[in-house]
């Protein structure tokens, strides 16, 4: 509890008013059930005293309708997705009256968004301030809208309550979860990238001939900032030596039916799209130009390489509301716009699925088109219920279908990969879970060699 303060300008009036029971109600009214049975006068005690019990309650909500707390909602600027993000949503709640506000308040937050706990209890002292707050639990980016707080406010003597709605409304957006990035660099000042999975990583700076002039990026290293050139462009300049020659990275996010799959609390484009951040963070960090593809049938969405934080921020702001859509995938069309529209040679980082076969076998055929001017890196995600099943014991006729059924698809899956290594395409395969430390170590094994 805080003293009385101005609360948000998002504070609203209440509407919808009605008279509720309150909790002790009933069973105040079946205190002296036993003496309906009786014959009278006992029976018109008892009409007597469920009447009255009845005209109190009704009493006690017409004085708390005029007793309603004002209440002010505050979101966060951004939402983000995943399991172990905790969105939290706080309401500021005042009491300008003397009287002492007992109640509780539902949000009402998005359609599939999980609130912790799902209704807030108040116990508020006349003239007194309390804010309450909840998680939000939110599985899918976008941008969503906040609709109207519903209260009950229960009387003293809890006999009579009454609910009300205020309709203040808010919008918001879920962004991808910005864990991997912030860890990275927690991890990276610390020397503890091997705790984030991730085997290799250099700072920028070091030996080697001075290459290029570069703008600055959190975590550079002081002696590799150019004084003389960041004093001329009135901004901070890093000196990058000849190791670190700057490169070209393009991200390419298949956003086609078969990443619309869940796996592991979210969709299997979720997870691409976390490992995709990860992975231009640490590019530009690096110095690297790194451009953004979301496609399906066509080109979605399209972030021409550059360098810098700004980048990051264009990348993320491109992918936020990308969706999974029934769509097949056209991958004739994303070689085509590669070779259109990016001219130098990049490392193309293609999030994809070889699941079904239909898909696959273009992807097969279409990635080796695009050597040698670009390197192509396919980068999936492994299906352990598919693996399980291929290799689950077998005891009766259902299990030895589905056995075979997986089996097929692992078989599939395999032949994939090898036709794709023969090609000279990459692949990269991993879990949910390793999949963001895999990919960035992939890229820094690449870019270690030069490659």
């Amino acid at each position: 509890m805080t003293p009385l303060s101005p609360l948000p300008p998002t504070a609203a009036t209440w509407e919808q008013q009605r008279f509720v029971p309150g909790p002790r109600l009933a069973w105040t009214l079946f205190l002296i059930a036993p003496l309906w049975l009786c014959s009278e006068p006992w029976r018109t005690l008892a009409i007597g005293f469920d009447l009255g019990v009845v005209a109190l309650a009704w009493l006690e909500s017409r004085l708390l309708r005029a007793r309603f707390p004002e209440l002010a909602r505050t979101l966060p600027a951004r939402l983000s997705i995943g399991p172990d993000d905790a969105n939290i949503v706080a309401l500021e709640l005042r009491n300008c009256s003397t009287l002492r506000l007992r109640g509780s308040i539902r949000d009402g937050a998005p359609e599939g968004f999980v609130c912790t706990p799902a209704e807030l209890r108040f116990d508020l002292p006349g003239l007194a301030q309390q804010r309450l707050a909840y998680t939000v639990d939110v599985r899918r980016r976008g941008r969503y809208r906040f609709n109207a707080l519903h209260l009950r406010l229960e009387g003293p003597l809890g006999l009579g309550a009454v609910i009300a709605l205020q309709p203040t409304a808010a919008g918001t957006s879920a962004y991808p979860s910005p864990r991997g990035p912030l860890r990275y660099e927690v991890a990276l000042r610390r020397g503890a990238l091997s705790g984030l999975g991730i085997r290799r990583a250099r700072r920028p700076g070091g030996a080697g001939e001075l290459d290029q002039l570069r703008e600055y990026v959190p975590g550079d290293a002081l002696r590799d900032l150019a004084w003389k050139a960041s004093a001329k462009r009135l901004h901070p300049i890093t000196r990058v030596h000849g190791q670190e020659q700057s490169q070209t990275v393009l991200i390419a996010l298949d956003a086609g039916r078969l990443m619309a799959a869940p796996l592991a609390g979210l969709c299997k484009l979720d997870h691409a799209i976390h490992a995709a951040l990860l992975v231009a963070w640490v590019a530009l960090r690096a110095g690297d130009r790194v451009g953004l593809v979301v496609f399906e049938r066509d080109v979605l969405q399209f972030v021409p390489p550059a360098h810098g934080q700004a980048q990051y921020r264009r990348i993320l702001e491109s992918v936020y509301a990308a969706e999974a859509s029934d769509a097949y995938v056209d991958f004739r069309a994303l070689a085509s716009f590669v070779r259109r529209s990016v001219p130098r040679r990049s490392l193309l980082l293609v999030f994809s699925d070889l699941l079904d076969e239909s898909q696959a076998l273009p992807l097969a055929a279409e990635l080796p088109k695009l050597r040698p001017k670009h390197l192509p890196l396919c980068v999936t995600l492994n299906d352990p219920t598919t693996v399980q099943l291929a290799s689950a014991p077998v005891h009766s006729i259902d299990h030895v279908y589905r056995r075979a059924a997986a089996s097929d698809l692992v078989a599939e899956r395999a032949l994939i990969k090898r036709q794709l290594t023969r090609a000279g395409v990459q692949v990269l395969e991993a879990s949910a879970r390793d999949l963001s430390a895999e990919t960035v170590n992939r890229y820094l094994e690449i870019k270690q060699r030069s490659l």
